[in-house]
Order: structure tokens, then sequence, then C-alpha cells
């Protein structure tokens, strides 16, 4: 069960309706700016005994908020792209299901129905025996789903995948 093998199937099944895209880089960059600005106001406390705490704090947050800014740059330039929704223009919703291998009938006809209320009533499992993912529109019905058994140390598909568009 490969995530990446999952995406490529499901951009081929849509026939355009879901393509790759990466999501927007402004919010990182605003995490970025900001951990720049706490360092940056740190520069203008004077040095005082009174307020070696607040600039020791100000490098401290200043500093992680500059680092999680690089990585999510980092994530967002060089990353691959998540699954989009082209005419609800909004990113999928992914979403692992697991199951005991004991609702494998019950798991595999929910999922050839396509329909995701159906899966989501099946009671999960902290035992992965048969696992579902799915994609999803919050703001449409459209759902890609698809069933995998674990067996012989790997998940082999049980069911194709299901596109409801």
């Amino acid at each position: 069960m490969d995530i990446r093998e999952f995406n490529e199937a499901l951009y081929a099944s849509s026939n355009g309706v879901v393509v790759e895209r990466r999501q927007n880089i402004l919010l990182p960059i605003i995490i970025l700016a900001v951990g720049v600005a706490l360092l940056v106001l740190n520069s203008f406390i004077e040095n005082g005994s009174d307020a070696n705490n607040l600039k020791s704090a100000l490098v401290l947050v200043g500093g992680a908020i500059l680092l999680i800014g690089v990585a999510l740059c980092g994530v967002r330039v060089f990353g691959g792209g998540a699954p989009y929704h082209t005419k609800d223009n909004c990113f999928l919703v992914r979403r692992q299901y697991s199951f005991d291998r004991a609702q494998h009938n019950e798991v595999v006809k929910a999922v050839e129905s396509g329909e995701k209320s159906a899966i989501d009533a099946i009671s999960e499992s902290d035992i992965a025996g048969i696992t579902v993912i799915c994609y999803y529109s919050p703001q449409s019905n459209f759902c890609a789903m698809q069933a995998f058994a674990y067996e012989e140390f790997v998940y082999k598909p049980q069911t194709p995948m299901v596109v409801k568009a």
C-alpha cells in the first residue's frame, strides 16, 4: 500500500477532476517572517539585568519559529503535491480507517458501495487487519476509496479503487 501509487491511480481514474497540486507557500513565508521579526526585535532591546530573560525568550521563540518556517517552506517548494479537486477548488481530505479481519465482508461491501457514510458507520479497531484509504471532498459528495488487507507483511488490495463523483 503505497500512497504515491494510490494517488497516481486516483489522478488517472478521475478524468482530470482530481489533479496533483502543491499547497500555497504564503503561510510558511508568514511564519518565517514572524520568526525573523522576533529575532530583529531582540536586537532593539538594551542589554541589562532586567531584560536578559526577555532577550533569551525572544531568541528561543524566534529561532524556533524561524526554523519551522524554513522547514515548511522547503516542504511546500520541494515536496510532492496533494490531491486537489478542480471542480470544488479544494484539497481532498485523506482519512485512513482500520478494521478487524472479522469485519472483512462488511468493509468490502461498504467500499464497493462508494459511500463514505457506510465506512463511517462501521466500528473501527486498534488492529489494522483491514485498512481503507479514503479521499473525500469536504464541499461535495466526491469520494475515492480502496480496501487493503495485511497479508504476508504487506498490504494487498481487496477491492479496486472506487471513485464516486
